[in-house]
């Protein structure tokens, strides 16, 4: 993918920048690879990458738009990468804007200073010196060693990829911190409510299979985003160093969402002495804010430092099959390899791809969400009938509809329809009015059971961008059925009338990026453009992966069950068996 939406604005953006330092920093040798170098960089900042490799290959061997050995030369005579007030930063092949670095830095340090700290354990007076049971013996090595390091390390990174018990293992870990104060002050925050909801409901269902020694501590915990946490307001965050967050331990799941701004508010609102458990995986795509500081933390030269307390979990408890092992060749041996993989693969494995040349909406997406939105409208109409005849769904706010509701909102995680953009050829905007029609005519031409995005943040209703929900009733008895935190944080399902909503559009499809902190079982994936293969064959892959390796792998990741790649032909790669 060349550029992904927004990149008018990085195109204008990056040419009134450039003008900008050629007038305030003269470069001394000037070149019009330097234009080039801001392109770039600027194009990475839209993706919320503020690092940009620079290859060390001729302009000849590479891609247009990526950096080579004449860029590094043409900034190396500019002056523009020497002294503490030069522009930029270039270290091990990687260039940055200078601000953005150290900034980076700075919040990196933070963490590996706390880290540093003796940390105690939360011992109290009312501890409990006992070990977690029999659960123990059925984690794996480095799930135990997890549990371990909670009441000896300060800041914990626990990473892992889909189906590595990471949420089975947070619950034990937190556990293990209980029973070493019983009073321990404890948080779990995510960066979207749609994280933050299906962390909560994970950690209750794996409490109820469970014997833990601390279950009702458990079930109180309290979990909301990290702007919640914080008291996000139109001045800024209510939560800073002189109103800080009274937590002895914090834990945030999904950091590879979490960009350098939250993080810094973050660290300001959480005394040093508290516990800092980070989840996530560092494979996933970078936050749509600028700053990865997840990816950051797992760079070799940071994540040392954090010694026993980075802990990878690496044995998959789910059968993914196909996807599984095309994931691991995508992060280990990178995209050129996995589409090779994938051209050899089986016919009938769960990750099945086909060849469409049109330019319209595939035929196979139409039919597969015609059933899908089917199956929907006939369990909203169950769930209407269970309404009591004297009431309108108008009337209703909070309501235990039981097992209907449940069936519902749990068929709207059945299918997702993932694409790599919103506008353009096989956008999202493009899936909605393919399915649709004109989209103009808003929610009440919508049929019942159709997926609604909230696409702003509302804490007055108790929703967050990115939230689903689904159109339930019909003209003035319409709603929207969402689940959500009630005041008193707890999970609960809620009519909403959309008349109160300030952005929402259908959500049948989404963008990639949208759909980070959630799972369907099945996933069809729209790959409208030739995947960016450098003639080139030595790239390096782990800490430097690329854009594109980040948006697929995140993309296949999300399905729980199976994937439909439909893709372009490419004439580089043999796809005659599709």
């Amino acid at each position: 993918m060349s550029k992904k939406e927004g990149s008018t604005y990085s195109q204008e953006m990056s040419r009134a920048l450039f003008q900008t330092l050629i007038k305030h920093t003269p470069p001394k040798t000037y070149s019009p690879l330097l234009e080039e170098v801001v392109n770039a960089l600027m194009e990475s900042l839209s993706r919320g990458e503020l690092e940009r490799s620079i290859h060390n290959h001729n302009k000849n061997e590479l891609n247009r738009s990526e950096l080579s050995l004449e860029h590094k030369e043409a900034l190396l005579t500019s002056g523009w990468l020497t002294g503490v007030d030069s522009p930029m930063v270039l270290e091990n092949n990687q260039l940055s804007w200078r601000r953005w670095h150290n900034e980076l830095n700075d919040v990196v340090h933070d963490l590996i200073q706390r880290s540093r700290f003796k940390y105690e354990g939360g011992r109290s007076q009312n501890s409990i010196n006992v070990e977690i049971s029999s659960n123990n013996e059925m984690l794996d090595q480095d799930q135990q060693l997890a549990i371990e390091v909670v009441s000896k390390e300060r800041v914990i990174l626990l990473s892992g990829g889909p189906g590595t018990g990471k949420t089975s293992t947070i619950m034990q870990m937190l556990e293990r911190a209980l029973c070493l104060s019983n009073n321990l002050k404890v948080g779990l925050a995510a960066p979207t409510g749609k994280a933050a909801r299906r962390l909560q409901a994970s950690i209750h269902k794996g409490i109820k299979t469970l014997d833990p020694l601390h279950k009702e501590a458990l079930y109180a915990i309290p979990c909301n985003t990290l702007h919640r946490w914080l008291e996000a307001g139109q001045q800024g965050f209510a939560k800073n160093k002189q109103n800080p967050l009274f937590l002895d331990l914090l834990v945030i799941d999904e950091m590879s969402m979490v960009d350098l701004a939250l993080m810094k508010a973050l660290l300001k609102a959480l005394p040093k002495s508290s516990q800092l458990l980070l989840v996530g995986d560092p494979n996933q795509l970078p936050p749509i804010g600028s700053g990865a500081i997840w990816h950051q933390l797992h760079k070799k030269k940071f994540r040392i430092h954090f010694k026993k307390g980075a802990i990878h979990l690496r044995k998959d408890y789910r059968n993914r099959g196909e996807v599984a092992s095309l994931s691991k060749v995508l992060c280990e041996q990178g995209i050129h390899s996995f589409w090779r993989n994938l051209a050899q693969a089986s016919s009938h494995t769960n990750f099945q791809t086909h060849d469409y040349g049109g330019s319209s909406i595939p035929p196979l997406l139409i039919k597969r969400l015609t059933k899908h939105s089917k199956k929907l409208e006939n369990f909203t109409q169950l769930l209407l009938e269970k309404l009591p005849k004297e009431f309108q769904v108008a009337s209703k706010e909070d309501i235990n509809l039981g097992k209907e509701e449940e069936q519902l909102l749990c068929c709207l995680e059945e299918l997702t329809i993932l694409c790599p953009k919103h506008y353009g050829r096989w956008g999202v905007d493009e899936v909605h009015k393919a399915f649709l029609g004109s989209l103009k005519d808003g929610i009440s031409s919508w049929p019942q059971g159709t997926p609604i995005m909230c696409n702003t943040n509302q804490p007055e209703l108790q929703l967050a961008n990115g939230d689903i929900g689904v159109v339930v009733g019909q003209g003035k008895s319409l709603r929207i059925l969402f689940r959500i935190f009630s005041e008193e944080r707890k999970l609960i399902t809620r009519f909403i009338h959309p008349a109160r909503l300030k952005a929402l559009k259908p959500a049948f499809a989404m963008t990639i990026h949208k759909a980070q902190g959630s799972e369907a079982d099945e996933v069809i994936l729209l790959w409208p453009e030739s995947s960016s293969r450098s003639s080139h064959k030595n790239q390096t892959f782990g800490e430097n992966r690329s854009y594109e390796e980040r948006l697929l792998y995140t993309a296949i990741t999300r399905t729980r069950k199976k994937i439909d790649l439909i893709i372009k032909p490419n004439k580089q790669i043999n796809t005659s068996k599709f």
